[in-house]
């Protein structure tokens, strides 16, 4: 049973990646490089910030439901709040390395994906909305 909740949680967690993916890339589209960054420069705008909460948000809360529809239990739900946290909070701590000068009109959005440059707060909020998502979707289940 412990083999089925591991699988259940990395599972979960590639669901998680995938809505934070495909949610990303249709916030992309729909704010392009002018709405995504404020003017000139690779700091994220603040509509951007909001999308990424709510689609991080929506992705934890979609990887719980998977994990916990996959899991023999409620174990497999804390396992992967366990990945994310140790996730998150590494990705927190790694220096990132900040792009300079002043961001072109015309990104593509894989350079906007490696120059942006987010609050630090957003940072270490992430694996908290991580942990709520995936805690609230997989009671979904349950209740």
């Amino acid at each position: 049973m412990m083999l089925r909740n591991i699988l259940a949680a990395i599972v979960g967690y590639i669901a998680i990646v995938a809505v934070l993916f495909a949610l990303s890339s249709l916030l992309w589209l729909m704010l392009g490089a002018s709405r995504s960054f404020q003017p000139g420069t690779w700091e994220v705008a603040s509509g951007w910030i909001l999308g990424s909460i709510a689609i991080g948000f929506a992705g934890a809360y979609i990887g719980g439901l998977v994990c916990a529809r996959m899991a023999h239990d409620a174990k497999g739900a804390l396992i992967l709040i366990g990945i994310l946290v140790v996730l998150g909070v590494v990705s927190a701590l790694m220096p990132v390395e900040a792009a300079t000068g002043p961001r072109p009109d015309d990104v593509g959005m894989l350079e906007a994906t490696m120059s942006a440059n987010q609050p630090t707060w957003l940072t270490w909020l992430n694996p908290v909305i991580g942990v709520v998502g995936i805690w609230l979707g997989s009671r979904k289940l349950r209740a």
